[in-house]
């Protein structure tokens, strides 16, 4: 990444950064990790701003901010590593009433879109409605969209609530109470039952392709700078074939980061369970928020050429437990 010559101050759980234009705030939390970025046109007093942009963090009630002229080189790679160790996979609270809802499919609609307007994944819209194809819509289907991820599941004769858990790997337990069921021996024939966290039999197990392209441009590993020829660097990810398109979540998981990342442009990292995340970079959209838990297959954002770009891909990395692993190894299939 560019290195710029920054002014690092860290008050116990806060971190501010100030690269010129630029003031970020990094601040620690037990749940999770709150970033703002501050950025001013050329001319403004950069002290004055720092000193201004510092009462405005909402993370702390004041806060003395003293700039001396001594820095040491900073760069874009200490902020990342900073966000991928701080926060971590925590168990979503599911207190929500479920609603069931009806949508008419209606001309040029894609079930992305669909899952995007109603706040769940596509697995559950396809899981709850039989759907054998993630990419064909019937003008005029009639869809039932639970508010909230699962699948609805039809009772069929010689099912049963015991038998449905088992295969779905979901608790027992977690399905009597999301459907206020008191006598599990007794559910008629016909019965529709809501299935919390359930996906269609043929979901994809592991990380799946974040984008509809399979196409590398650049791998995982050591290559030429593509900004100094004459310089080498590890690259952490792949650089997949993108052209402002929508990506999908490789995994179920919380978003731990969704903004601006210095040389990576706008980039969302989501944490998931067992300890490995995912970023994703050089994004023209994002789609989701801090702290909120999508889905696998869900649309999270837009690639682009935001950052230290070359054109317009999506950045993709899986770590695990702090460290970089190939991603195309934990990718479903091959390239196309």
């Amino acid at each position: 990444m560019n290195r710029f010559l920054t002014r690092t101050i860290k008050i116990g759980k806060l971190t501010i950064s100030m690269i010129p234009y630029e003031v970020v705030f990094l601040f620690v939390g037990r749940r999770r990790i709150h970033v703002k970025t501050i950025r001013f046109t050329k001319g403004y007093p950069y002290k004055r701003i720092a000193i201004a942009a510092a009462a405005t963090v909402s993370v702390m009630t004041a806060i003395t901010l003293i700039v001396s002229n001594s820095g040491r080189p900073y760069n874009d790679d200490d902020l990342k590593r900073n966000l991928l160790n701080a926060a971590n996979f925590t168990t979503e609270r599911d207190d929500q009433k479920l609603m069931i809802r009806e949508h008419r499919v209606r001309r040029g609609e894609t079930l992305s879109h669909i899952a995007r307007d109603y706040g769940v994944s596509m697995d559950t819209i396809c899981g709850s409605n039989n759907l054998t194809s993630y990419d064909h819509l019937s003008e005029g289907t009639l869809l039932k969209i639970p508010n909230k991820d699962g699948i609805l599941y039809r009772m069929r004769g010689g099912s049963t609530i015991v038998g449905i858990a088992q295969n779905y790997r979901i608790s027992l337990k977690k399905i009597l109470e999301q459907n206020n069921i008191r006598n599990p021996d007794f559910i008629a024939v016909g019965t529709t039952l809501f299935i919390p966290d359930a996906k269609p039999q043929n979901i994809v197990s592991g990380f799946m392709w974040p984008t509809g392209s399979r196409s590398i441009t650049c791998g995982y590993g050591w290559r030429r700078n593509p900004f100094n020829w004459r310089e080498r660097e590890f690259h952490m990810g792949l650089d997949i074939r993108a052209s402002y398109e929508w990506i999908k979540a490789s995994k179920y998981g919380v978003v731990s980061f969704a903004g601006w990342l210095g040389g990576y442009g706008r980039t969302i990292i989501v944490a998931h369970p067992n300890g490995w995340k995912t970023l994703y970079a050089h994004l023209s959209r994002i789609t989701v928020r801090n702290g909120q838990y999508v889905k696998q297959g869900q649309t999270i954002g837009k690639s682009g050429n935001t950052g230290r770009s070359t054109g317009a891909h999506l950045h993709f990395e899986i770590i695990n437990r702090g460290r970089h692993e190939n991603p195309y190894r934990h990718l479903r299939k091959g390239r196309r």
